[in-house]
């Protein structure tokens, strides 16, 4: 017993020892080193381009939209998705019915102000047979927007159906108009290479013609648009 209370005594002594000879110096490392000490995610090497290719594969695409020509004055703001069965609309789901303000607190402090929305960012989800859609601004987001893909009994044929993203980089708001921001499409059969496939243009502003082969071709797709009107 007398041996392990000397032992005990012992190791305070050293403990206290140590900590008189530790003083405090301001940790001025990187943020990422002090996070990740033997650099496991190689944050030196891996940029943005991967970091969304890598949330792509795992079903997760974010749109953001700049607002163009930037917001002087207050109007309404609105955002729908119009869904197209082989050309004929058929429905239209309504993501966003707002102000094109929204209130902030400079220095968190009383009174509050308000200014314009710059941009609007789309947050959407692959789950299986939907894609799940999430709108954000700085004046608040809504949630929970379900795309349904739809199967159409013609297209039964070999191979693989899969949808697209495909975007405009044109969105220029103009009063009491309805401006497209993205496209939600089905790929089509094409029945001369027995595949399915999907148009060859991706930026939807780039050329009107390939932009209407989509819609001509594509027997399922969602357009969204954003409108604004006082």
């Amino acid at each position: 017993m007398r041996t392990l209370f000397l032992a005990f005594i012992s190791a305070l002594i050293s403990t206290g020892a140590v900590s008189q000879d530790i003083k405090y110096h301001q940790d001025d490392r990187p943020q990422g080193l002090k996070e990740d000490k033997y650099n496991t995610y190689q944050t030196d090497r891996i940029g943005e381009i991967e970091l969304l290719k890598a949330l792509e594969i795992a079903g997760v695409r974010v749109f953001s939209i700049p607002v163009s020509p930037a917001f002087e004055k207050e109007y309404k703001l609105s955002v729908s998705a119009d869904e197209y069965v082989k050309g004929e609309k058929v429905n239209s789901i309504p993501i966003l019915d707002g102000s094109n303000t929204y209130i902030h607190f400079p220095g968190d402090t009383m009174p509050p102000y308000f200014d314009y929305i710059p941009k609007l960012t789309l947050f959407t989800k692959d789950d299986d047979t939907i894609q799940t859609l999430s709108m954000h601004h700085y004046g608040g987001s809504r949630s929970g927007i379900v795309l349904k893909r739809t199967k159409i009994e013609e297209w039964q044929r070999p191979g693989t159906q899969f949808y697209n993203w495909r975007a405009y980089s044109k969105t220029d708001w103009k009063l009491n108009e309805e401006v497209p921001l993205l496209v939600y499409a089905s790929a089509w059969y094409d029945e001369k290479f027995k595949i399915f496939r999907f148009c060859g243009v991706v930026d939807l502003s780039h050329s009107e013609e390939a932009t209407q082969e989509l819609f001509d071709n594509s027997p399922h797709y969602y357009v969204i648009s954003m409108k604004v009107s006082e």
